[in-house]
């Protein structure tokens, strides 16, 4: 125990002591932070300028669309850019597309349409965002420091969406949501900015064109046969996409269920936004110390249970009269603590059976599957929130949710290998 301490803590010293990677790291906090912004303070202003949840499920629905259609394929663009200039780039627009977004809702101007757009062009640019990001890491740091190194970016990124989800509901509060997507927009700007002050050592040669978009399609055709070929991997990736599923719900109606049910403000949004991934740091802070002790199998279908039954207790406010924010708080904060349990055992699994030239093409393969439902639950959510309580959602929802783990226990693969 005494060894590994030492060692973290002189991975730490190493990783403070290059400039880059804590500058390069900062600009992603930064962003990271304004991301948090944005997710409340968007919500907040979709539902205050329409009032429609159909309309809130079919803008998170649009969200995911350039992610599922065009993420492989930026990943493979990143690859033949210079991963700074893509971060500026990208940092830099979505500092204007936000800016923007906040003169024409302060004018009075900000229609339905904007929103859709502005959505769609945000989520272009963070298709090429987190692939650059993700290859910046090891240009940076030596490999002795890899795995500190994305350790430390983890739980500092985390901890600065959990401070942007915080003061979201402050800056709501005091100086309104115009201002609010003012500030959020210039935190875009000083995130390009830091970012533009970063040293790279000298990358890698670039490929050719037409070689590269051979090798492009002959790789995704690779990570569909590999994963065809583990079970586990594709049970887990179908697990997934129906965990995702099942929390659209919850997602989408997050704004009316604070408001409507909750009967709170901004204040009561950011609350409960913040105590859901404060849940994943504390969770993920235990899965770091402890979990190794436990079966991969009895962390996962613990977390899937736990998530689903604090999504399904959320809805024990709407019968409560008094003391409703903290008891949803409560619940939020044991659905977040669930998530990292489910989730880092079988991330841990994908690294040990995949080939490392393979990681992530094959990740990137999963990832698109989970996602690929959410358009769908998006769209879904907004609807039966017409025909259904929202609270009775949550319980039908947190239920389904708790019983897919059913879905790992019927594997004998899952048995046997975790």
């Amino acid at each position: 125990m005494n060894g590994s301490t030492a060692v973290g803590k002189q991975g730490l010293g190493e990783l403070i002591r290059i400039r880059p990677y804590m500058q390069f790291m900062m600009s992603k906090m930064v962003s990271r932070f304004a991301d948090s912004i944005d997710s409340i303070a968007y919500s907040w202003m979709v539902y205050v300028l329409t009032g429609s949840k159909v309309l809130m499920g079919t803008l998170l629905a649009v969200n995911f669309l350039p992610n599922i259609v065009f993420g492989l394929f930026a990943g493979a663009l990143v690859d033949r850019l210079s991963p700074k200039k893509v971060i500026v780039m990208t940092n830099t627009g979505r500092g204007v597309i936000v800016g923007l977004t906040a003169l024409l809702f302060a004018l009075g101007q900000l229609e339905v349409w904007h929103l859709f757009l502005f959505t769609i062009l945000n989520s272009l640019l963070e298709c090429f965002t987190s692939p650059a990001e993700v290859s910046s890491v090891p240009r940076l740091l030596p490999p002795s420091l890899l795995l500190s190194g994305n350790a430390m970016t983890t739980s500092a990124t985390r901890l600065a969406e959990l401070a942007g989800l915080a003061a979201a509901g402050a800056c709501i509060a005091t100086v309104g949501i115009a201002c609010t997507i003012w500030i959020d927009a210039a935190l875009f700007a000083f995130s390009a900015l830091l970012m533009s002050g970063v040293h790279y050592p000298e990358g890698m040669p670039a490929r050719g064109v037409s070689s590269a978009a051979r090798s492009l399609i002959a790789e995704m055709a690779d990570a569909f046969h590999f994963l065809r070929k583990h079970a586990l991997l594709l049970i887990s990736s179908i697990l997934f996409a129906l965990v995702n599923f099942c929390l659209m719900p919850f997602n989408v109606l997050r704004t009316p269920y604070v408001m409507e049910t909750l009967h709170a403000d901004a204040w009561g949004l950011s609350l409960l936004s913040g105590l859901l991934v404060g849940g994943i740091v504390i969770g993920g802070l235990w899965m770091s110390h402890w979990g190794v002790r436990y079966r991969k199998s009895v962390l996962i279908i613990t977390g899937i249970v736990m998530s689903g039954f604090g999504y399904a207790m959320t809805a024990v406010p709407a019968y409560m009269t008094a003391f409703q924010l903290p008891v949803a708080g409560f619940f939020c904060l044991l659905m977040g603590l669930g998530i990292p349990l489910a989730t880092t055992p079988l991330a841990s699994y994908l690294m040990e059976v995949t080939p490392s030239h393979m990681l992530g093409r094959v990740s990137a393969l999963q990832s698109m599957l989970v996602l690929s439902v959410s358009p769908l639950g998006s769209l879904l959510s907004g609807v039966l929130a017409d025909w259904f309580s929202m609270h009775v959602l949550f319980i039908v929802f947190g239920v389904l949710l708790g019983l897919s783990a059913l879905v790992l226990l019927a594997s004998k693969s899952f048995r046997q290998e975790m």
